[in-house]
């Protein structure tokens, strides 16, 4: 059985091809699928070039493939963002396919089907759980505007928060009044400020400054590593208001994906201890990030197919995966 499955999201788009067994034929790496910030012309044009690019490497075709599992971003968040993902995945798809949210592929990658909660945190953040009866439950992902604490952006968006208090004497010394507009390619905070306001630069573009965080907090910035503990803790939350929506309380995964996840020990100590004080029973598993997610909808491609995955299968997925980048 030849399975294709598509992790989509803001920044990037992977697609993979491989079989039951979870041997990696091919995969196919592209821009956004996000239309909300690239619009949907180009990110059903992401969309194929993903795919095609996973065909070319894995030597299959449309024809060769039995089953499809596609995961893209704002599916399920409204009756019209479903209608315009779902048109444009038929505009390249010649065959029947399963079409959800990033989180729930993300979710089946994490926890291979089993009950659990599966905390996504990238350019967004988001959690998805289910539990023994099948119920499920979204929290968290209400747009970088509104919510997503914890995400990069997030992160970035507390970092220049910081920075301007300190640069106003209003709070304690920071590397990052320097280092934020140095990444951003800038003179001074007040461009940054200036560009961001003013639309020039997106607000998902400055999720990138999450990883000087990272290294501002590595070098021993105490601003910056407050961030990193801020952030854990908010992405703590979204796991722990799932299990409690869920009423699980048994040993269950919760598992840890997206890029945000290797910002560092703050973060990550900060994200399980809070999650074990509450559920001290919980199994964390991961992260995974990059290209990784994508092994979740191969899982669920199978699955729709009459065919469950095995452990062992999904994990060898989700090890050639990250070993391909």
């Amino acid at each position: 059985m030849i399975l294709l499955g598509v992790d989509g999201g803001a920044t990037k788009t992977v697609a993979v091809i491989s079989n039951e067994r979870g041997d990696l034929l091919g995969i196919g790496f592209s821009g956004s699928t996000s239309h909300h910030f690239v619009g949907a012309e180009r990110a059903r044009e992401n969309l194929r070039e993903a795919i095609e690019s996973a065909m070319r490497s894995s030597g299959v075709s449309w024809n060769d493939i039995n089953g499809i599992c596609y995961g893209l971003p704002t599916v399920g968040d409204s009756p019209m963002d479903t209608q315009i993902i779902r048109s444009f995945c038929r505009q390249i798809t010649p065959k029947p396919f399963v079409l959800v949210n990033d989180v729930v592929v993300a979710y089946y990658a994490i926890t291979h089907g089993e009950p659990g909660v599966a905390v996504v945190a990238g350019t967004g953040s988001i959690a998805y759980g289910r539990n023994e009866r099948g119920d499920e439950v979204r929290v968290g992902g209400w747009g970088q505007l509104l919510g997503d604490e914890g995400s990069s952006v997030y992160i970035a968006r507390r970092a220049f928060q910081e920075a301007c208090k300190a640069y106003d004497g209003r709070g304690p010394a920071t590397s990052l009044t320097k280092l934020l507009p140095e990444a951003m390619g800038m003179k001074s905070l007040e461009e940054v400020a200036f560009n961001v306001m003013s639309g020039k630069i997106p607000l998902f573009e400055m999720g990138r400054l999450a990883t000087v965080v990272a290294s501002a907090a590595a070098r021993g910035d105490e601003v910056a590593r407050r961030i990193l503990r801020e952030a854990g803790e908010e992405l703590a939350s979204l796991a722990i208001a799932a299990l409690r929506r869920l009423h699980i309380r048994s040993a269950v995964r919760v598992g840890a994906v997206g890029g945000v996840f290797r910002s560092g020990s703050w973060l990550w100590r900060a994200f399980t201890s809070k999650i074990m004080s509450e559920f001290p029973k919980a199994k964390i598993v991961g992260p995974i990030y990059g290209g990784q997610p994508a092994a979740g909808a191969v899982f669920l491609a199978a699955l729709k197919r009459g065919v469950r995955m095995s452990e062992e299968s999904l994990t060898s997925l989700l090890n050639a995966i990250k070993e391909r980048g």
